[in-house]
């Protein structure tokens, strides 16, 4: 401009210097890691404001070419409408409009010649239509970001969901055979490594089919989530009960003997005995039998299951409620 003959480029050195030492500044900040202290890490407003305010002294010093600055404020706003929320969009523009309003009203005192009152309002004009399109902008993509994070929400919720349905039986909200199958071999291979003992145990309710035939199957579905609630609730803090199917469940005891693990398993049955199950108005006296078997170091996890179904086959034989530990 001032090779131009449009300005006397008296105050673009000073200018110049100023803008660049305030860019430059917040280079430093951001890239030394200052800035990572602060709630906006990228600078994005201080920068925007230092920037507004070059542009309106920018504007003041132009002379006759002063009306290029609204392009610079332009890439400014834009500059910042990608960071910034919707308040601070909005207060950016409030502070854009004063500050420039004021620099033109300035400037049309001091230097109409320059700055003609009826070009400075149409100067105006063209930055209200610039500021409200950024403002405008800036919402619409508020909104958008808002649909996408809310769209995200309902995708993590689904992906949560489907992972529940993979690994959790619906009727009792237990772990399923499927997801049961994987803990008994991750439970082998860990056992393989370190040696530790542990167990499981096959359970099964006593005259099913009876609850079924006599109360209809919504009173044996309660049956089932009153079991399993009743086992979950007396289990040991890390031991795992999950659905086998039907009316079996399955329970891995962790880091026990045989032993031990016989009185927790004669601990469950004699919880679940000592708790009828409320149906339609009646009480029903439900009745447990298992089978335990200790795992063996290098038997397969089919085996260890083959025992204990072997164990839960006597129990049943033997009268029934009661627990039967395989050889």
């Amino acid at each position: 401009m001032t090779a131009a003959g449009l300005n006397d480029g008296r105050w673009l050195g000073l200018w110049t210097a100023v803008s660049l030492s305030g860019l430059a500044a917040a280079f430093v900040l951001i890239r030394c890691g200052w800035s990572r202290r602060l709630a906006d890490p990228s600078l994005t407003l201080a920068q925007m404001v230092f920037a507004i305010a070059c542009a309106a002294v920018g504007y003041g010093i132009a002379g006759e070419g002063h009306g290029a600055t609204v392009l610079m404020l332009a890439v400014v706003l834009m500059f910042g409408m990608f960071g910034l929320s919707r308040p601070q969009v909005v207060a950016v523009a409030v502070y854009t409009l004063v500050l420039f309003g004021a620099v033109m009203l300035c400037m049309a005192q001091v230097d109409p010649v320059r700055y003609p009152p009826r070009r400075l309002e149409v100067e105006f004009a063209m930055t209200l239509i610039v500021v409200c399109g950024v403002v405008a902008l800036n919402a619409r993509l508020d909104m958008m970001r808002a649909r996408l994070h809310a769209q995200r929400e309902e995708l993590s919720a689904a992906l949560l969901r489907i992972g529940e349905l993979a690994t959790r039986d619906e009727l009792c909200g237990l772990f399923n055979r499927r997801h049961m199958q994987g803990l008994l071999e991750a439970e082998r291979e860990r056992s393989l490594r370190a040696g530790h003992p542990w167990s499981v145990a096959l359970i099964d309710v006593d005259h099913f089919k009876r609850v079924n035939d006599g109360h209809g199957h919504a009173a044996g579905d309660a049956v089932l989530r009153a079991i399993a609630a009743a086992g979950q609730a007396v289990v040991r803090k890390g031991d795992v009960l999950a659905r086998w199917g039907g009316e079996e469940f399955v329970l891995l005891l962790h880091d026990i003997e045989r032993a031990g693990a016989a009185i927790a398993v004669e601990r469950l049955r004699e919880q679940l005995a000592a708790r009828p199950v409320a149906v339609e108005g009646h009480e029903l006296s439900v009745t447990v039998s298992i089978g335990l078997a200790a795992h063996a170091i290098g038997e397969s996890i089919e085996q260890t299951l083959s025992r204990a179904d072997a164990a839960l086959y006597r129990a049943k034989a033997g009268g029934r409620n009661r627990v039967a530990t395989a050889d």
